[in-house]
């Protein structure tokens, strides 16, 4: 009788510890999946802040860069890639860009001259 409640404990034990670790394992999943995606939207934030940054320090050899084939050139060297509209453009006492990034980021800017 001792041996069978053993082994009904072992047998429950192992039935509890094999539904945890597959909740686990999904979990696990779940959350590398979240962070690949989190980690590619914190990368494009990064790019378009960095290519703002950029551009508002160049913003007097703005007749410089160039829109093709999806890419951002600045004096004909890539400066931003999976741009998938761009626009700039310019009045006596502003510039403003709009830009779209991989249709992740939608962003505006205005600069002033």
């Amino acid at each position: 009788m001792k041996n069978s409640f053993s082994l009904l404990e072992i047998i429950l034990t192992l039935i509890i510890s094999t539904i945890v670790i597959i909740y686990s394992s999904f979990f696990t999943k779940e959350l590398i999946i979240d962070n690949k995606y989190n980690q590619n939207i914190e990368m494009a934030k990064i790019n378009i802040l960095s290519t703002k940054i950029f551009l508002e320090k160049h913003k007097n050899e703005l007749d410089l860069i160039s829109y093709t084939n999806e890419n951002l050139y600045f004096k004909n060297s890539l400066l931003l890639e999976k741009v998938k509209e761009f626009s700039l453009s310019s009045t006596s006492t502003n510039i403003k860009i709009d830009i779209n990034y991989d249709d992740k980021i939608k962003q505006s800017w205005e600069f002033k001259k």
